[in-house]
């Protein structure tokens, strides 16, 4: 129970400073994740190069998914896992290939991303109830 509350209350504060970084990218001001205020251009490359990759990586997951065993419903958590996932993942790879320029913040990001994505992993596992066939 407590893991669960703590999921989603990630999940609430994870919303929150998304839709802030929306209104003030609407209002003329870039803002990244912990709430940096960055001047134009001032993403880094990692950053931007991981969130691309990871938009592409759960594209072409639930893309093979849907080839493999056809349309079925997904619920939002599971998108959410998916691209967090593909992001630490993707992210780490991307700051291996060119560590010159990765700060220990990137990092930090990366791995924080990743232990969100674990967690709602574990929290959101199917529970199988009958082991053995039917009742």
């Amino acid at each position: 129970m407590f893991n669960r509350l703590f999921v989603n209350l990630i999940i609430a504060i994870l919303t929150l400073i998304a839709s802030y970084i929306i209104v003030m990218s609407m209002l003329g001001i870039t803002v990244v994740f912990p709430l940096s205020v960055v001047d134009d251009g001032g993403i880094s490359r990692l950053r931007l190069e991981s969130v691309r990759l990871a938009t592409l990586g759960t594209f072409a997951f639930y893309g093979v998914m849907h080839l493999l065993w056809g349309s079925k419903e997904v619920f939002p958590v599971h998108f959410l896992k998916t691209f967090l996932f593909f992001l630490s993942i993707l992210g780490a790879i991307t700051a291996i290939s060119g560590p010159a320029d990765v700060t220990l913040v990137e990092w930090v990001l990366i791995v924080f991303f990743f232990g969100v994505a674990l967690s709602l992993q574990f929290t959101t596992a199917p529970k199988y109830r009958r082991y053995f066939g039917r009742k």
